[in-house]
């Protein structure tokens, strides 16, 4: 009699187990999350250089690299004006916000040349540097120069452009 409830009670787990999704594989590809994100005023920025790079050519969206460090002030500052700017904000979705903190990622910091904070990088979604914000900027501003990325990254995205001459 107990070997019978022993082999209900399996019978009853593997049921759970199977009702629950339990699976030996990978999830399919449009069920993998998005990489964790930080937030800065109102943007969502992913901690990883090289995740965002991923990100950015697998949605086709340019990048927005914010270069930024516990110790920097305006960065604070940056963070907490432009960054709720509410142009700033819509646009942000076009993007992918990646946040490099100097102290801990300091050999991206060399690799784009960034010697002042806050830093604003823009690539294309290949990383192909398009412009530049340094220091602490207006939202007004940063709003202009994401626009000027988004321009940049479609006009190397339009095929049109590239026409071969005869």
């Amino acid at each position: 009699m107990a070997r019978i409830r022993a082999l209900g009670g399996m019978a009853l787990l593997a049921l759970v187990l199977a009702a629950t999704g339990c699976s030996g594989g990978p999830p399919p590809p449009e069920q993998v999350a998005r990489p964790a994100t930080i937030q800065r005023g109102e943007l969502k920025f992913v901690e990883s250089y090289d995740q965002g790079i991923q990100l950015a050519q697998q949605e086709g969206k340019p990048l927005l690299l914010f270069f930024t460090a516990a110790w920097c002030n305006f960065c604070h500052q940056l963070a907490a004006d432009a960054f709720k700017h509410e142009q700033v904000v819509g646009l942000s979705d076009q993007f992918v916000c990646v946040l490099v903190d100097a102290d801990s990622q300091p050999e991206i910091c060399r690799h784009y040349h960034v010697r002042s904070f806050p830093t604003i990088q823009f690539l294309s979604p290949r990383g192909v540097p398009l412009n530049r914000m340094t220091g602490k900027r207006p939202g007004t501003q940063l709003v202009m120069e994401m626009q000027s990325a988004l321009q940049a990254t479609a006009r190397r995205a339009d095929p049109a452009r590239h026409t071969t001459l005869r």
